[in-house]
């Protein structure tokens, strides 16, 4: 299997996204722009995004939606927050051109922890992608993007309007 990389969004088309699903996060920009990994559920790419170790992270709980990495020491992934992308949206992160450097450091941290546990980070992108589809927990609808009106956007996306 291929090695998980990590990408940005256009902010562009998460703009474009969020029109569709008030759930989807905003990209702000080169302050905090969307980071994360992309996979494959069923036929669409998902970009399942990172987050920064904070404090808080402690207190949460690994769940089908949330899987801390390194306990939460390097951050986790939200899985309620995955997006479907088409690849003409995505730009593979440089770590050699990120000019914070320890902001680089910890993300190449994060890459070698998640390829190091892809069979989980998989598991856990199905299961919450399934039961949000099946709309059979509460919990989940009311935390995740709406994931089939996003694939049906996704479709539709055109970069040059």
């Amino acid at each position: 299997m291929e090695p998980l990389r990590i990408y940005r969004i256009e902010d562009k088309y998460v703009r474009f996204l969020k029109s569709r699903d008030n759930r989807v996060q905003d990209n702000k920009g080169r302050r905090r722009p969307y980071v994360g990994i992309v996979l494959y559920i069923g036929e669409f790419r998902y970009f399942v995004p990172m987050e920064s170790p904070k404090p808080n992270h402690v207190n949460i709980h690994s769940g089908r939606h949330i899987l801390k990495l390194d306990n939460g020491k390097l951050g986790l992934l939200g899985f309620n927050n995955m997006l479907p992308v088409p690849e003409s949206a995505l730009i593979t992160f440089d770590f050699n051109n990120e000019p914070d450097k320890q902001y680089a450091e910890l993300l190449r941290r994060q890459a070698v922890y998640i390829n190091r546990n892809k069979a989980d980070v998989l598991s856990h992108a199905s299961q919450t992608y399934f039961a949000a589809v099946k709309k059979n927990n509460d919990f989940l609808n009311r935390i995740c993007c709406d994931f089939k009106k996003l694939e049906r956007a996704c479709s539709q996306y055109d970069p040059n309007r």
